[in-house]
């Protein structure tokens, strides 16, 4: 009889890619927990549809897509659904009557407002649990890497997370 184990494999790069990793797991559980905590009733992917529209109103829906890098179609629904429980507006392009401009409502610029609120506190709490030496190396890397995914995304047509 052979016996066959499945074991996972653990593939480390040497370069801080793990690390970075498990930092990208952490970000992206305070991401989902601060919009469910607001509205339970938005996907991830709406609500970054939702902080799109509000830095860069007015907007249209093919923008949109260009800057989350999903598929149009993706982001139609999801803009159609913003649309339908009253967190986005649409209107005709007066300068284009084939486009179809996007701009949040005030409810949609709340929740956006209210999300950034909630990841600030938690951030701060979690910056707070570190050594404020380290913290301060800590923060300097948060920058260094924002800087860095910026150009990276400007150069593969690749969004971050909202």
């Amino acid at each position: 009889m052979t016996y066959y184990s499945c074991v996972t494999q653990i593939f480390t790069t040497g370069d801080g890619a793990d690390s970075a990793l498990a930092v990208l797991r952490a970000m992206v559980g305070i991401a989902d927990s601060t919009v469910e905590k607001i509205t339970a009733e938005l996907t991830l992917t709406q609500f970054r549809a939702l902080r799109t529209v509000a830095e860069r109103t007015p907007i249209t829906m093919g923008v949109v897509a260009a800057e989350l890098a999903i598929n149009p179609s993706s982001v139609t629904r999801a803009c159609e659904r913003l649309v339908a429980v009253g967190l986005l507006q649409r209107a005709q392009n007066p300068l284009n009557k084939r486009e179809i401009l996007l701009a949040p409502t005030p409810k949609g610029r709340q929740i956006v407002d209210q999300v950034d609120h909630d990841r600030r506190e938690v951030l701060s709490t979690v910056l707070r649990r570190i050594d404020p030496e380290a913290r301060t190396t800590v923060v300097a890397a948060f920058a260094q890497f924002a800087a860095a995914a910026a150009v990276a995304a400007s150069t593969t047509n690749n969004s971050p997370v909202a």
